[in-house]
């Protein structure tokens, strides 16, 4: 998947939760280890960016109907 083609939250769970099951099946060759794990690491971080950034903006949406 190229740079310009972001991938949506749920594919990104999907990977993470592949890279998560290779790991606690030990089905990750070692020379693939790190690289799986820098990965996941890189996921859980998009995917907490993402989850913060939508519960900020369904704050605002109530805090608007509030207002109103």
């Amino acid at each position: 998947m190229s740079g310009a083609e972001e991938q949506t939250y749920e594919q990104k769970v999907a990977k993470l939760d592949e890279i998560l099951t290779r790991l606690d099946n030990s089905e990750t060759p070692i020379d693939k280890l790190a690289e799986d794990v820098k990965e996941g690491a890189r996921l859980i971080k998009e995917l907490d960016k993402k989850l913060k950034q939508v519960e900020t903006e369904v704050l605002d949406a109530f805090k608007e109907l509030d207002g109103e």
